[in-house]
């Protein structure tokens, strides 16, 4: 393929050089002078140009300066007062900590001594609490206790003697006026009838009495002491004779009769007091002081 172009057609008829005017000053000093006033110039305004600052004189800048050492000396002086509050803060706080120190180490004085007296004062109270129970377990030495006997009104201390008078004709022991030194009845909320306790003035006679009305129960099986025997009027019901026993050794005797029950320990008895505990067919019996008796009895069963 040509790439060849056809030239164009040309004038046959002869052309003469055209001329055009120009100014001959064009390149004169006054004309490029002239030029250069019309145009204008980008000029860029520099950092603390000194033109701006031409009228600053020397007075100003120290007056300058002075305000700026007036500015720092309040700040200083502001800081300075600070610094000397937060320091008496501090030396106020170090001393409340001091004062609480030295109040804690009193408190923890006082507290030592005052466990120091409580044990003392416990191991006191246990001292007479024992002596307690055992002034009144020698009170009731002599002292029996009927259970489960109806009242009747009006009741006085002849008709509780004559109670206990019947069940001393039951069980083959006579009792007198004289062998009787008091008789009363105790009323409990939960029970109606009460407790009545016969006080003898013997503790020979009290354990001739009780060792009766073992002997009592356990030959008569079929017939055991009851309302009816003692001719008392109602319902029959079954009569109970045991030991006066102080508020603590009931408790206790109540605890190990539920023990009893759970371990299958086949006797639990009461003899002057103390609780006994024995197994069918065992030589041994075991006495219970105290309810941690108990306790470490079962971590060894």
């Amino acid at each position: 393929m040509s790439v060849s172009r056809t030239p164009p057609k040309t004038d046959a008829r002869p052309t003469s050089p055209s001329h055009f005017g120009s100014d001959p000053a064009l390149y004169t000093p006054e004309s490029r002078q002239l030029l250069d006033s019309n145009i204008m110039k980008r000029t860029k305004r520099r950092y603390n140009d000194p033109s701006n600052t031409a009228d600053i004189t020397l007075s100003d800048i120290l007056v300058r300066v002075e305000e700026i050492k007036k500015q720092q000396d309040s700040k200083f002086t502001s800081l300075e007062s600070s610094m000397k509050e937060l320091t008496n803060q501090n030396i106020d706080i170090k001393k409340s900590m001091m004062l609480l120190s030295e109040k804690y180490d009193e408190v923890l004085g006082n507290l030592k001594s005052l466990q120091k007296e409580n044990g003392s004062l416990k191991s006191h109270i246990k001292t007479l609490e024992t002596k307690v129970e055992q002034f009144e377990k020698n009170m009731r030495t002599s002292m029996i206790e009927i259970r489960n006997v109806p009242v009747t009104e009006p009741e006085n201390k002849e008709h509780l003697v004559e109670i206990a008078k019947r069940i001393g004709t039951v069980i083959s022991v006579p009792i007198l006026d004289s062998d009787i030194r008091d008789a009363f009845r105790i009323k409990r909320k939960d029970k109606p009838s009460g407790i009545i306790v016969v006080d003898f003035t013997s503790t020979l006679k009290r354990e001739k009495f009780l060792r009766a009305t073992v002997t009592y129960k356990n030959s008569n099986s079929d017939q055991r002491l009851s309302t009816n025997k003692l001719a008392i009027a109602g319902p029959d019901k079954p009569i109970y004779v045991a030991e006066s026993l102080t508020a603590s050794v009931r408790r206790l005797h109540y605890q190990t009769r539920l023990f009893a029950k759970r371990h299958s320990f086949d006797h639990c008895w009461i003899s002057y007091g103390k609780v006994f505990l024995k197994r069918k067919g065992d030589q041994h019996r075991l006495r219970i002081n105290s309810e941690e008796d108990l306790r470490n009895l079962e971590k060894n069963i």
